[in-house]
């Protein structure tokens, strides 16, 4: 961005926005379920197929959101906002099955592609691409909306009676706090020139990382599987921890962007990335067995972690293979695989459960697909340290 205008104000809006984005999508979706099957007003199959919807179409529309976006974010990111108000009055003003469905999908939609992938976009290119705090703090918002807006779903949704009522007011105030976002947004943007470009990497294909790509999809779906499950694992041993695991997992996702960006200047970014996933398959193994309330917290950490670095380093690795320039249809492409993943999680542990009866198998099965990942980042690393190697001998004089 230009040296004189402040980058603070868009880290804000974009915290903003996805912390508003992600309390009444991702974090709100468990709530909407627990009011409709309370209420009686939908059927547990079609809460099912609404749940299956928000997933599937989230991981399709980044690519769509992405290819408007790179050219007039703002504008996807005000159509993104009223979209997701819109779905949530729906449900308000016609709590039926259709309904229901149809605004799990857009909710998907508005917050994957929207949000995320254009976000993420606006954050890449008025930073550079720098791993800094300010990307730290504009990404924490997709973690952060399970602390701060969550709690006020779950007060506005507790009876039967106010949950058309609730539903709107949910809407508005949605609207009204993620349009002052964007209006802020707008004006630290506005007359925004891209910075001098710098060498960029050569262009190719997504597909060429193939290895890269299904690592982070597989870590995906073990992180989604054993957070979804967390309260279920402690029906039969500790629910109250439990619960409070989840909490201890999304304060550790919020602190681990911070930790992220110093950890990648610190260590690099591909040492940083295997440690994160190795200390969340860790996680995964620990919560499966869980002996006691305190190893139960440990893996919600280590998992929590994970859940925070993962889209800070997503975009930086592919700010390094493929420069910003590039950056926004790759990185929408990368999310949809990614999202593929973090549906298939839940639906793999369930099933194993379902089968077994047995947390532990269940989550052993989420700690392969774990282990599994880690080796498929070889390739990368080693790419990269060929590619510096070039550079330095292309620098060194002959």
């Amino acid at each position: 961005m230009r040296s004189d205008r402040n980058t603070t104000p868009v880290a804000i809006a974009v915290f903003v926005l996805q912390t508003a984005g992600s309390g009444v999508a991702v974090y709100g979706i468990p709530i909407y379920l627990a009011a409709f099957l309370r209420s009686g007003l939908v059927g547990a199959a079609q809460l099912s197929l609404a749940s299956t919807a928000f997933f599937l179409v989230g991981a399709v529309t980044g690519p769509v959101f992405s290819r408007y976006g790179r050219h007039r974010p703002n504008l996807v990111l005000c159509c993104a906002v009223l979209g997701g108000a819109a779905a949530i009055a729906a449900m308000g003003l016609s709590p039926s099955g259709p309904v229901v469905i149809g605004a799990f999908a857009v909710l998907g939609a508005i917050f994957n592609g929207g949000l995320v992938v254009v976000g993420t976009t606006v954050l890449v290119r008025v930073f550079e691409g720098r791993p800094s705090a300010g990307m730290a703090l504009a990404t924490s918002g997709s973690s952060a909306g399970g602390i701060l807006v969550s709690p006020v779903l779950a007060l506005l949704l507790t009876t039967q009676a106010v949950v058309a009522s609730s539903f709107l007011v949910i809407a508005a105030g949605f609207l009204v706090i993620t349009c002052g976002a964007l209006v802020l947004n707008g004006w630290a943007t506005a007359g925004w020139q891209p910075p001098t470009a710098r060498p960029a990497p050569p262009p190719g294909r997504l597909s060429a990382h193939w290895p890269l790509v299904l690592a982070f999809s597989l870590v995906s779906a073990s992180q989604l599987g054993a957070t979804s499950y967390l309260v279920a694992t402690g029906m039969s041993r500790d629910f109250t921890g439990a619960r409070l695991a989840v909490s201890v997992a999304t304060a550790a996702a919020v602190a681990s962007r911070w930790l992220g960006s110093a950890g990648i200047r610190r260590l690099g970014l591909h040492r940083w990335t295997m440690t994160s996933f190795c200390a969340q398959a860790a996680g995964v193994a620990l919560v499966g067995l869980a002996p006691a309330g305190w190893v139960l917290f440990l893996g919600a950490v280590l998992i929590g972690q994970s859940l925070g670095n993962t889209i800070l380093i997503r975009s930086q690795v592919i700010v390094e293979l493929f420069g910003i320039g590039e950056f926004a249809g790759k990185f929408a492409r990368f999310q949809t695989w990614t999202s593929l993943g973090s549906a298939a999680g839940p639906l793999v542990l369930g099933q194993l459960y379902s089968v077994s009866h047995d947390y532990p198998l269940a989550y052993l099965a989420l700690f392969v697909l774990n282990a599994v990942a880690v080796p498929l980042l070889l390739p990368w690393a080693r790419g990269a340290r060929t590619r510096r190697a070039d550079e330095t001998r292309e620098r060194s004089p002959v």
